[in-house]
């Protein structure tokens, strides 16, 4: 089988949505598929560049001239834009021949612009919904739902999907908020995400080397948010219960960017008797000693969020057998799991007296490794790498042959 794979990001860019493409590029290989992967030659943050033509685990990769002006604002459509124009231009001209073409959601629409480029060829198109335009449009107030530009987005969604063969959601909230955009004979289904390392391939010396580059003392209790700090997230309970703990409290660190990483930085600025540390974007190969170098991770998302995005910060933790503090609603993938796994704490929006409790709960080495097993058992059932990839890869095989593949 021929499959095109297509998506603005790719290994080894640090962006979560190449890394799962990947891992499920790698499955499709092994299960004796000719992969090609369309993506940009611009990294996630705007600043690099990558090579034009790779072959990465039997997968071929062919990067687009797009510009990379930078995640914020107008810059980021232009970004958008150019890949587009790009995509449009590279499937018109090569594509013949494929049997199967699954686009990601960076960025929004890539799917539409994908079927349009396929035309009349006979491919069948799946969709992997990584984020749901347009409601996080709505969820983020730049559009009104009752306006005219979102109801048009709308009719673009739809339209988006007519004749999918697959639409695949990352968990039963989000394919209930994807479903109302779709016929109701489209297949819809749900497959979480995956920590995208495995505690076998995390070395406890490289874990022990982070800590001390770190600066974190021994037996110190870390908690770390590592990743996107977006606009789904939520923050200022973090930072809330940082300064109410001040120098009593554990020690604070968040690892990444994205547009709301300058709330951090202003408050640390603001507060130097916090305990909050800022650290860059880690490395692919280093991000698993990264993140169980930690004792406990933190993971929010906004109500008006839900069911629109599903954090993969959760999976990794869970997959390296640490506990997590969520902070949310509880109408959403991320909260259920905690709560159906006993692996962490959740606290509702708003609720620091709540997360200061679960703070204190989280001091005790003994209630973090009992909670941290909990997670690791729930990853083994529900966030495993290679049953979730082989998973989707079924699905896609089935709607090639025209079966029905059942859970």
């Amino acid at each position: 089988m021929r499959i095109l794979l297509v998506n603005q990001f790719y290994p080894p860019d640090m962006a979560p949505t190449g890394q799962h493409l990947h891992d499920l590029a790698r499955c499709l290989v092994m299960r004796g598929h000719s992969v090609r992967v369309r993506c940009s030659r611009r990294s996630y943050d705007g600043g690099g560049e990558y090579a034009a033509e790779e072959q990465l685990d039997g997968v071929d990769v062919h990067r687009l001239p797009a510009f990379g002006f930078g995640r914020r604002g107008g810059a980021r459509l232009v970004d958008y834009l150019s890949f587009h124009f790009a995509v449009f231009r590279d499937v018109k001209r090569y594509a013949q021949g494929v049997d199967l073409a699954v686009s990601l959601t960076t960025p929004p629409y890539i799917g539409w612009t994908v079927r349009q480029a396929l035309g009349r060829q006979a491919a069948q198109m799946a969709h992997w919904i990584m984020d749901l335009y347009p409601d996080v449009l709505a969820a983020h107030g730049s559009l009104e739902s009752s306006g005219v530009s979102y109801k048009t987005l709308e009719k673009l969604t739809r339209a988006q999907f007519r004749g999918a063969s697959l639409v695949l959601a990352l968990g039963p909230r989000m394919r209930d908020r994807v479903a109302r955009y779709l016929a109701a004979e489209a297949r819809l289904e749900c497959v979480p995400l995956w920590g995208t390392v495995t505690p076998e391939a995390v070395d406890s010396t490289a874990a022990a080397s982070w800590r001390a580059r770190r600066r974190w003392a021994p037996g110190e209790c870390v908690l770390l948010y590592s990743g996107n700090m977006g606009l789904g997230h939520r923050l200022g309970e973090f930072l809330a219960a940082a300064g109410e703990l001040g120098d009593r409290g554990p020690l604070w660190a968040f690892a990444g960017g994205g547009q709301r990483r300058w709330e951090v930085e202003a408050f640390a600025a603001a507060h130097p008797s916090a305990r909050v540390q800022l650290l860059p974007y880690v490395a692919h190969e280093s991000v698993g000693a990264s993140l169980a170098a930690a004792d406990v991770h933190l993971v929010s998302l906004r109500s008006a969020w839900q069911g629109l995005i599903v954090p993969s910060k959760l999976q990794a933790a869970f997959t390296l057998g640490r506990p997590v503090i969520f902070v949310g609603a509880r109408e959403n993938e991320a909260a259920e799991w905690v709560l159906a796994s006993g692996g962490g704490w959740v606290v509702g929006e708003d609720d620091v007296a709540g997360l200061l409790k679960a703070v204190a709960s989280a001091a005790d080495p003994a209630e973090r490794a009992r909670r941290g097993a909990l997670a690791r058992a729930f990853a083994r059932r529900h966030f495993d790498r290679e049953t979730n990839t082989a998973r989707i890869a079924e699905l896609l095989e089935g709607i090639v042959r025209g079966e029905v593949v059942e859970p």
